[in-house]
């Protein structure tokens, strides 16, 4: 995807960012997210489909502010995408690889139907190495299975010592009585101030990220942080998924970045320029969790009509963030020239509107709903006004760009 990128325009470090960032949000999206959250099932005592069921709206959130900055920044530089004729037919994709989507709907209906998520990826991927030696153009010889026993044993491997490293920091935590004390140490720390007890989390979250694969990191504050949070009343479901989404951030974020460095290195771009454009375009990443743990209507849990109202208002506040980001805002047109200090007043405003919408209201915010979004009108609508003016006759006034 990243050569397809380039060839279409894209800088080669905004196309590792992209891809890192498309990586990234993959452990996110249900229905089959990454091992974490097999692990947070356990670990919460609940079904995996529960898991799965709230990560919806937050990964839609994440996946819709990529789409808009991508579209956003194809508008802005006239980019659009492949010719229809060197792209595959729907028909030619699923005569090639129809079993990869009959293994697919196998996979999910164990997990969310029969509820069997310890079995579920065995018989998953033995019947997809069954239907593969079947297919003649995907067929493994000794070679390939060679690679794949090997690739299992080794995988197998550095799980088992990641496994029995955590399990003695978590048992002496237990045996010693600190785990009560760091989350009681915590809460006093932030002097009952949610928010900052969110943030210290978060800072938290994000350093054991860097240092642990995420699954390790996740088990770690679970035992340790999650009971502080949980201290200030806040939701246990929204609590972990608060924990997984930092834990997983540095992926994205320098100076680590793994994933931007890795795209960095198939696209031949700068690395630090590439975690940056990942960072840029996963911005939302860093706000969704504050948003679904304040307000756990993101989660879908709560009145029908609060999940609706919140939902669709985090994605009118993403289109006008994604603007801001990008220097491009859909229906009206470019911001401006980056040399016009009025470019950036409007991209801050459009910014800062978008936050103020998306935010969910609340005791703990401090303010309520209405008084968010009238404050993000106030603020948004003579930016969008005064962007549809700049742009008027311009003729860059497109709609949604063909990426």
């Amino acid at each position: 995807s990243i050569p397809a990128m380039k060839r279409v325009g894209f800088r080669p470090a905004y196309a590792g960012g992209v891809e890192a960032c498309a990586s990234t949000g993959g452990v996110l999206m249900p229905p089959i997210m990454g091992a974490t959250a097999f692990v947070m099932a356990v670990f919460l005592e609940i079904p995996y489909s529960d898991i799965a069921i709230a990560a919806i709206i937050p990964s839609l959130l994440y996946f819709f502010a990529l789409f808009m900055q991508i579209d956003a920044y194809s508008a802005r530089y006239d980019l659009s995408g492949l010719p229809l004729s060197e792209l595959p037919t729907l028909r030619e994709v699923l005569r090639d690889g129809w079993y990869f989507v009959v293994v697919f709907l196998v996979l999910i209906y164990m997990l969310l139907y029969m509820q069997q998520e310890a079995q579920a990826p065995f018989y998953a991927t033995a019947m997809l190495l069954v239907i593969n030696q079947i297919a003649k153009q995907h067929r493994w010889g000794w070679r390939e299975l060679s690679d794949f026993v090997v690739g299992v044993g080794k995988l197998f491997t550095e799980l088992a010592a990641i496994l029995a490293g955590i399990g003695l920091i978590i048992g002496s935590l237990s045996l010693t009585g600190k785990v009560g004390t760091i989350a009681y140490e915590l809460v006093a720390f932030a002097g009952g101030n949610t928010i900052l007890l969110l943030i210290m989390g978060a800072v938290t979250c994000f350093v054991l990220g860097i240092g642990m694969t995420i699954t390790a990191a996740y088990l770690f504050l679970a035992i340790t942080l999650a009971p502080g949070l949980a201290k200030s009343g806040l939701n246990d479901l929204a609590i972990h998924m608060f924990i997984l989404y930092w834990a997983m951030i540095s992926f994205i974020t320098p100076p680590v970045a793994i994933g931007a460095y890795a795209a960095a290195g198939i696209a031949q771009s700068n690395p630090l320029k590439t975690g940056l454009e990942a960072m840029r375009l996963g911005t939302i990443i860093y706000f969704v969790p504050f948003f679904f743990v304040l307000n756990p209507a993101l989660l879908g849990i709560g009145e029908p009509m609060e999940v609706i109202i919140v939902f669709f208002a985090a994605l009118a506040g993403i289109i006008l963030v994604s603007a801001g980001l990008q220097g491009y805002l859909i229906g009206a047109g470019t911001l401006g020239s980056g040399t016009n200090p009025l470019h950036w007043l409007l991209r801050l405003a459009l910014f800062a509107s978008g936050m103020m919408l998306a935010l969910p209201g609340g005791e703990i915010v401090g303010f309520t709903h209405l008084e968010l979004n009238v404050t993000a009108a106030f603020i948004g609508i003579p930016a969008v006004a005064l962007t549809w003016m700049i742009n008027r006759g311009g003729g860059r006034q497109s709609g949604v760009a063909t990426t």
